[in-house]
């Protein structure tokens, strides 16, 4: 049984339910997405795509912010005095631009897109309806064209974030503003400033508050299947707090299970474009040349937890990538070399009971540790003992030749992990990961002249393969190692 840790009651929770909707806080389309994006995005893509593998069904609803004060500011940034059109031409494009770029960077990480996703813009009717419920029912009131909630008429407010009203007042660095009751009112409707983007409503011309339209989109398209609400831990407060209170307020279900990724350092700082230490998706894509190295590094962190983003860290996913590689690469060639032995095809699907015994066995193990919350490094260190030990096979059958038996058991292995990375952690390799053929022929021959006790050839070969193809070879207990120079 699944079980999850719900900031809701700081407690982890049986998942019980077979259909799950999920919804979680996407992209305000101001900039490019940078790493701290990503990893939110590939976190609960993740999550959904095991909760998929364990037969749930779910509906998976991910919002666009298409207008908000810092795509104002941009389209403002951007332009000048002789720009022609308004400034609200200007907020759309520069949101559909961003929009698109963001989805650019999802297609390269290999981020499945949700089932639904709704701009702002497109539920202004949805918003200004839920506003007029909430103060028809006492909770929200009208000031100078704008709408505010009012936070103390909401009894349970405070309950996820766990700090009291007293508390959040005396924190506090809300600007003051003349039209609320409370300095922790927070705006559900924004009277309209010249030339903005703005919408009719009973209320004047003017656009929804920020945290309104969550609480609108979810409970529209998941409705009584709306179970998880996920998004960054800074959205804890005041962003998720204001959602439930909106939600419920109005009558309507708030989500069960409250899930938040943990946030992104780098070196050790925050990421900032000031500190220089921004790293945009496409960034790190033209820096490495491999996003599955970022997915890599993702997973070995549990996902609530903070992660500090490091050049060797990276270089670790990519020695953990290489020794994948490594293991299925010697699968085939041990299972290829019994069958031209024996002239007898190895099964391409394992059906026999202890196979499929030693499969579920394996798969046990990777399950118990992701049932657990989403616990990516324990079900990674699953993984990489099954390849430990494996390698172990693989090299006993290069000292002793090719055995059916010890060549399923192998494959057995092989299964496993094509289905887990791929399927789970969107992680593609190829099922013939094989060096190209002038490169093999030099990697072969540098392992004969090593069997040869031929050490001053094999360094010779290890050279020409570094200055001539860019490719390093290492020397493991495992297995050679042969990567792409970066």
């Amino acid at each position: 049984m699944i079980k999850l840790y719900n900031t809701l009651t700081r407690e982890k929770e049986a998942l019980t339910e077979d259909t799950v909707g999920i919804y979680v806080c996407g992209p305000t389309v101001y900039d490019e997405s940078h790493i701290g994006h990503a990893r939110s995005a590939y976190v609960f893509d993740v999550i959904i795509r095991y909760l998929k593998y364990r037969d749930k069904k779910v509906r998976f609803v991910r919002n666009v912010t298409d207008v908000d004060d810092k795509i104002i500011a941009k389209a403002q940034d951007e332009s000048s005095a002789n720009d022609a059109g308004s400034l609200a031409a200007r907020v759309r494009e520069v949101a559909e631009r961003y929009l698109q770029s963001y989805h650019e960077d999802l297609e390269l990480l290999g981020i499945a897109r949700p089932d639904v996703e709704p701009k702002a813009t497109e539920t202004i009717d949805d918003m200004v309806t839920f506003i007029a419920g909430l103060i028809e029912k006492g909770y929200a009131y009208q000031a100078a064209g704008s709408v505010y909630f009012d936070v103390r008429k909401f009894k349970d407010y405070g309950r996820l974030s766990r700090q009291s009203l007293d508390e959040m007042a005396e924190g506090s660095r809300v600007a003051l503003d003349r039209n609320k009751r409370d300095p922790l009112d927070f705006a559900l409707w924004k009277s309209a400033k010249d030339n903005e983007p703005s919408w009719p409503s009973p209320w004047g011309q003017g656009r929804p508050g920020w945290h309104i339209e969550c609480s609108v989109m979810s409970t529209k398209y998941l409705g009584e299947e709306f179970l998880i609400h996920g998004g960054g831990l800074d959205l804890v407060f005041p962003h998720h707090e204001n959602e439930i209170a909106q939600t419920v307020a109005f009558g309507k279900r708030s989500a069960k299970y409250w899930i938040h990724n943990g946030l992104l350092a780098i070196n050790g700082q925050k990421m900032s474009k000031s500190l220089g230490n921004f790293i945009t998706i496409k960034d790190f894509q033209a820096r490495y040349g491999d996003v599955d190295l970022l997915k890599l590094f993702f997973l070995s962190g549990l996902y609530r937890s903070s992660l500090d983003f490091t050049e060797a860290q990276i270089d670790r996913a990519r020695r953990e990538k290489e020794r994948i590689a490594v293991f299925l690469r010697h699968v085939d060639e041990n299972t290829g070399k019994y069958e031209s032995t024996y002239g007898e095809r190895l099964p391409a699907v394992l059906e026999a009971k202890e196979e499929r015994e030693k499969l579920a066995m394996h798969r046990g193990r990777f399950e118990k540790a992701m049932d657990d919350d989403f616990n990516t490094p324990e079900a990674m260190a699953a993984i990489f003992d099954i390849i430990h030990r494996s390698n172990k096979i693989n090299v006993g059958l290069r000292d002793k030749g090719s055995d059916k038996r010890v060549c399923l058991e192998l494959l057995v292995a092989r299964e496993l992990i094509m289905t887990v990375f791929p399927d789970i952690f969107g992680i593609a390799f190829k099922k013939d990961d094989s060096l190209d053929p002038e490169v093999q022929k030099l990697v072969n021959a540098r392992a004969e002249a090593r069997k040869n006790r031929d050490f001053k050839t094999a360094d010779v070969v290890r050279k020409r393969l570094l200055d001539e193809y860019g490719v390093i070879v290492e020397d493991t207990p495992e297995g050679t190692v042969c990567r792409r120079k970066n």
